[in-house]
């Protein structure tokens, strides 16, 4: 009876998180059950533990599909968890245009006007990011690391992972990019009380990272042969699949090699026919690896991934007109014999459109097809990627024709007259852009591949309001701390806070 007491006590002191205060990052379980009493209840009654943690791994994966995850009290249609993450790189990099400017969900951020320490959106990034942390640290705090049931250790995997990919994410926003800048001022760490609890402080970038390698090759080896119910749910192909993005960022490239490997096992890109036929909205279609469910519980509807990047649904990128478009000059990069071209309507392609086609403007994407009562899933990993990751790593290592061969697995399904045997990686970067266009990578490739932007090209079809050219390490790629932060926090000050961005945006 005393040992069912202290889990249900447990339980209902799991942290939950609304501000960004100090308390933002307390892992404490209150004095209810110390680290000993939890470590030798999680040995001696894993399935009294199971039940506690369960229900809390299922909460990290509804709130990455959740609509206001900052706990707003007014409307926030930008705001449905990860994909807002993803759709938020493409809207800051040239590789998507907007067509009209729109309600303004989004629209600051394609004007890079939304960098601020006063400003909603840094809070909202912070916020969704070190809760992740903080729920993933509930369930590690509550586990013996050295368990040795299946599903506790399935558990501590996906947490350790889900700490990882939001440390990363965070460290991304809020300083420039891994190589040149180890030893800039990073993000606070947070941990686990039995791991230290981390830091509160900034600290320097080099720290974050290692932290992240830490947690994901601990996630990797607890999800070793480990079946997963569905693809909701982080495995070991996820994992390795997303410490190759990290891989990517710090040019370990032969990690990158071998995490993408290791990711894409067991998938194989769609065919020319199943891609052209597919609306990358089935959590169940073959390319992916990971994804969100979308059902009639967990929709969001109007204030939703689709209803911004599907062109053919009641949202606010379909029939409110604000289209989501590609880039005139992305387009145009591809061969005319690549199958994706048909992905984006051009009305001189000899593609026969349906009415409502026709009566889009050219470059809208025609990718993210439309399903009925807003049920489309959202796709977070491709096996395409974890392609297009290891050619590129090898390109940088010298390994040209290798990169060739391994990225002829996707392009002899992409474009039929695709035929290279030695490849450079920024050609691969191309072949990126356009093969993961939407899906929330631009901004973050830009990033760490030092690449400003360019929207001011003759001939573009970026609004005017933003056809801006902005160099490398520009400051208004990023966030600065959020107010919040700096007001309620004993260990981030305004000395600690990132600079103001220097220059204009029209150069």
């Amino acid at each position: 009876m005393k040992t069912i007491s202290k889990l249900l006590m447990v339980l209902f002191f799991s942290v939950s998180l609304f501000s960004c205060s100090e308390e933002f990052f307390e892992t404490e379980n209150n004095g209810v059950a110390t680290a000993d009493e939890i470590e030798e209840m999680s040995k001696s009654s894993p399935e009294a533990i199971l039940k506690v943690v369960q229900p809390l791994q299922v909460g990290i994966y509804s709130y990455m599909i959740q609509y206001n995850t900052q706990g707003s009290s007014s409307t926030v249609h930008g705001d449905f968890g990860w994909m807002s993450i993803c759709h938020l790189s493409d809207v800051m990099s040239d590789d998507l245009a907007f067509h009209a400017r729109g309600s303004g969900w989004f629209t600051y951020d394609y004007e890079l006007d939304y960098w601020g320490q006063q400003y909603v959106r840094p809070f909202w990034y912070w916020n969704f990011f070190y809760t992740l942390i903080a729920k993933a640290n509930d369930i590690i705090s509550k586990i013996a690391l050295d368990t040795d049931n299946p599903e506790l250790k399935a558990i501590l995997g996906q947490s350790f992972a889900i700490r990882a990919v939001s440390h990363f994410y965070v460290a991304q926003m809020y300083q420039q990019t891994y190589i040149g800048n180890e030893n800039a001022p990073g993000v606070p760490i947070i941990l686990t009380p039995s791991e230290g609890d981390g830091s509160t402080k900034r600290g320097i970038l080099k720290d974050v990272y290692d932290q992240i390698r830490k947690d994901f090759e601990s996630s990797i080896t607890y999800l070793d042969n480990w079946q997963r119910p569905n693809k909701v749910y982080i495995n070991k192909n996820v994992a390795a699949g997303l410490f190759s993005r990290v891989c990517l960022v710090t040019n370990e490239w032969d990690d990158a090699i071998k995490y993408a490997k290791m990711a894409r096992e067991g998938y194989s890109p769609f065919t020319v026919e199943e891609l052209l036929a597919d609306g990358f909205n089935n959590i169940n279609s073959k390319e992916w690896i990971w994804g969100g469910d979308i059902t009639g519980e967990t929709t969001t509807m109007f204030a939703s991934f689709f209803s911004f990047v599907c062109s053919y649904d009641a949202g606010y990128g379909g029939q409110v007109g604000q289209y989501r478009k590609i880039d005139k000059k992305l387009f145009d990069s591809m061969s005319s014999t690549d199958v994706r071209r048909k992905q984006f309507k051009l009305a001189s392609s000899g593609v026969v459109y349906t009415d409502y086609e026709k009566a889009l403007p050219d470059y809208t994407n025609l990718k993210f097809k439309k399903v009925d009562n807003w049920l489309a899933d959202y796709v977070y990993m491709r096996v395409s990627e974890m392609i297009l990751t290891e050619a590129e790593a090898l390109a940088r290592s010298g390994r040209e024709s290798e990169a060739a061969s391994v990225l002829s697995t996707l392009m002899q399904n992409r474009d039929p007259n695709w035929n290279v045997n030695s490849i450079t990686a920024e050609e691969i970067y191309q072949q990126r852009r356009v093969e993961l266009w939407g899906e929330g990578f631009a901004l973050f490739d830009h990033q760490r591949l030092k690449k400003g932007i360019d929207r001011a090209y003759s001939g573009s079809n970026h609004l005017s309001s933003a056809q801006y050219k902005i160099p490398a390490g520009s400051w208004y790629f990023l966030y600065q701390i959020p107010l919040r932060e700096l007001d309620n926090s004993a260990d981030i000050n305004e000395e600690d806070q990132n600079p103001v961005p220097t220059g204009g945006k029209y150069q």
